[in-house]
């Protein structure tokens, strides 16, 4: 419940401070005194956007406090839990503060919390609904129909599981649809799909083949000329005249010449004590053989491996590794095309068994609905037929329809206004003044399901004068016995069957223009009758006195 509001430097109001109480208040004044200026404040305070016009001239900045009674709100209280926020005396009040700058920005604050605008319009609606012409015009669109309807029926756990299913249903169909899309991709790809593949796993690559062949062919090309120096070098030691055969005939003739000639020993003995080491190196020598190499078939067998290898490289411009992943890529492809049927398959089945559980909570969610239209019609039209609408006839429609994400029905409000001319759509022939006593005839139906604690009506009896003001304001009433009420009214019949009442006035001092916003006590409420009645008479007194005794 809105417990006080204080305004200052807003727009017209200077400053007010306007303490609430329980039921129904009305609030009066001329047409102009600033009533929406009102209304603005509450709307700001419920998280609406803000600009620097609303700053009133000469002030810095414009700020709107509200205090409610949150004591019986459990669900405004899990929201101040979910947002880190206190909650401030003993957990039976909120406090919201907004402050607007002249330059347009705002700040926003809960029990001193600093919070964002999200955050604010979340606990807003928590707070307060409020009606005016949109809300009206919103009973023109029949996508809210749906909604109401569902709400009065309090069917929220069979449209959240229908709501599973149809995510699912729709889930799968998204996938069946991506599926048969990759398979008609891949089916006209396939042939050639298939060549990259039959030509890469044929040349059966493997990381590093390569550089090891072009090693081994490097290997093969100085092998060639290791063979020759080694044949050429063997041939000049050991072959016909060889230095081995050679260096013996030396040391034979040395030999024979120093058996002759003593003095020749020491040449002899020098020359044996080199050839000795000498020939042991040369039969080394004679002993070492060529590297083990490829083969000429061979060698040719290796340049033509790497010139397939760089042909592919070339054409796929990409590395060996590259070329490995690109195979394994075209046979997951391929071996993709050959399930897809299967895959296809699996899911048509899963989808046509989330169908059909779909459409048997859809079935379910239907009967709900019906049973609760019958009782919703009968209880709306009972409370038009208050309202100056006594031969009135509404009805809830319920076609079948393709499912959709609230079920598969079609749901639209339909009213005959007067007798004998049928129910007709609320989107066109309906007037505002009708629209606005249907909307008052659903909230007081909704009332004891409503969680909202305040209503704010802004001039739901626009267009209505006599009895059916009478019933308005009795409307009202009662429903102030299950909301904190708020109603912006011109008639007086609806003015005196409020428990409470505010005065909106507007005065002029020094050269500027000031919006006077006040609680009333009895006799101001008989002042504000009189003036709503049209004249300053005993009579016209009389009669407003009258009017709030007969309300009481």
């Amino acid at each position: 419940m809105l417990k006080q509001l204080t305004i200052k430097g807003f727009t017209l109001i200077a400053e007010a401070n306007i303490c609430f109480d329980k039921g129904f208040t009305a609030i009066t004044g001329e047409t102009g005194a600033g009533k929406s200026v009102l209304m603005k404040a509450l709307r700001i305070v419920c998280g609406d956007k803000v600009t620097a016009n609303l700053v009133r001239t000469g002030e810095t900045k414009a700020t709107v406090e509200a205090i409610f009674d949150i004591s019986d709100e459990p669900q405004i209280k899990a929201l101040l839990e979910k947002f880190e926020i206190d909650a401030s005396e003993g957990d039976e009040e909120l406090v919201i503060r907004r402050e607007i700058s002249d330059s347009g920005k705002s700040r926003a604050r809960i029990n001193g919390t600093v919070v964002n605008q999200a955050d604010l319009q979340a606990i807003g609606e928590e707070l307060i609904q409020m009606h005016g012409q949109s809300e009206q015009l919103l009973l023109r669109d029949i996508r809210s129909h749906a909604q109401m309807l569902d709400d009065y029926a309090q069917d929220g756990k069979l449209l959240a599981d229908y709501s599973e299913k149809w995510n699912l249903w729709n889930s799968i169909k998204a996938k069946i649809e991506e599926t048969e899309e990759r398979a008609k991709n891949l089916a006209a790809q396939k042939d050639f799909l298939k060549f990259q593949f039959d030509e890469l796993s044929k040349a059966n690559l493997r990381e590093g083949e390569e550089e090891e062949l072009e090693d081994k062919v490097n290997a093969a090309n100085k092998s060639e000329a290791e063979h020759r120096y080694l044949d050429e070098i063997q041939n000049s030691l050991n072959g016909e005249n060889g230095v081995l055969d050679q260096i013996q005939i030396l040391v034979s003739k040395m030999r024979a010449l120093s058996i002759k000639l003593p003095r020749y020993e020491e040449e002899l003995k020098s020359l044996e004590e080199v050839v000795d080491p000498f020939d042991s190196v040369c039969r080394d020598i004679l002993r070492l053989s060529p590297s083990q190499v490829l083969s000429a078939v061979e060698i040719d067998k290796a340049n033509a491996r790497i010139a397939l290898i760089q042909k592919l490289k070339r054409k796929y411009r990409t590395d060996v590794a590259g070329l490995i992943a690109l195979t394994a890529q075209r046979k997951k492809e391929l071996d993709s095309l050959e399930n897809l049927d299967a895959d296809l398959e699996e899911l048509e089945r899963q989808g046509a068994k989330a169908h059909d559980e779909m459409m048997q909570i859809a079935i379910a969610l239907t009967e709900v609905r019906l049973k609760a239209a019958d009782k919703f019609d009968t209880a709306v039209q009972g409370v038009l037929h208050t309202l100056g609408m006594p031969k009135a006839i509404f009805k809830t429609a319920i076609e079948p329809q393709a499912p959709s994400a609230n079920g598969k029905d079609h749901i639209e409000f339909k009213l005959a206004p007067n007798s004998g001319e049928g129910e007709r759509s609320l989107q066109k022939a309906v007037s505002g003044g009708e629209l606005s006593r249907l909307l008052l005839s659903i909230k007081t139906v909704m009332a004891e399901l409503d969680k909202v604690p305040l209503l704010i009506f802004d001039e739901v009896d626009s267009g209505i004068s006599g009895e059916v003001g009478n019933t308005i304001g009795s409307a009202l009433r009662n429903l102030g016995k299950h909301h904190q009420v708020l109603t912006i009214t011109h008639l007086h019949q609806v003015a005196s069957r409020a428990n409470n009442q505010i005065s909106v006035s507007k005065k002029e001092s020094e050269g500027r223009t000031f919006t006077i916003v006040e609680s009333l006590d009895q006799q101001g409420r008989i002042d504000e009758l009189v003036r709503m009645l049209g004249g300053e008479t005993e009579t016209v007194r009389e009669h407003a006195r009258q009017l709030l005794e007969a309300n009481k």
